[in-house]
């Protein structure tokens, strides 16, 4: 995978959580943090996890200080959260050349728990469309399905430039 490539997937991953958390807005406050799923997270805990984990990987990524704990009260919260990371993210991918993708990262401080730059993304994009894939089933059992969140739904809706493609 080259750098553009992980760019197009992270704008898939960023088009499928926008669609979410626009449906998940629909939601009342008490059915978002109502936990549904066996490992005790609500539809909001899913959605700030996903933003939690990101951060953290591109803290990782950045040789920054680690992003720390994200539990915003509301869906609402998640969404603007979600808003300033993933400009950073984006921010950090426009930066980035193919030869950076194999650069060492440091995961946690065991010597197995090393990777390059390019297998991180990997990891944030494919963690985060697990995780989207749980919140869609959650907002569907409660009513606000968010469509269809596929990788070619995506490109068709881009490349007909609809304007629940586009980001902001």
């Amino acid at each position: 995978m080259d750098a553009a490539g992980l760019r197009e997937l992270y704008d898939h991953h960023t088009w499928a959580m926008e669609r979410l958390l626009a449906r998940a807005r629909e939601v009342s406050p008490d059915a978002a943090a109502e936990v549904t799923r066996p490992d005790a997270l609500s539809l909001r805990d899913t959605l700030a996890h996903i933003v939690s984990a990101e951060g953290n990987w591109l803290t990782r990524f950045q040789r920054r200080e680690r992003y720390g704990s994200f539990r915003p009260d509301t869906v609402a919260g998640v969404a603007k959260g979600w808003m300033a990371l993933q400009a950073e993210f984006r921010a950090f991918l426009a930066g980035l050349e193919d030869a950076d993708l194999g650069r060492p990262i440091v995961r946690d401080t065991h010597d197995r728990d090393r990777g390059t730059l390019g297998a991180g993304i990997t990891h944030v994009i494919m963690h985060g469309a697990q995780h989207t894939a749980e919140a869609a089933e959650l907002l569907t059992r409660l009513g606000y399905s968010p469509g269809q969140l596929d990788y070619m739904e995506f490109l068709d809706l881009r490349e007909l430039d609809l304007p629940f493609y586009r980001s902001s």
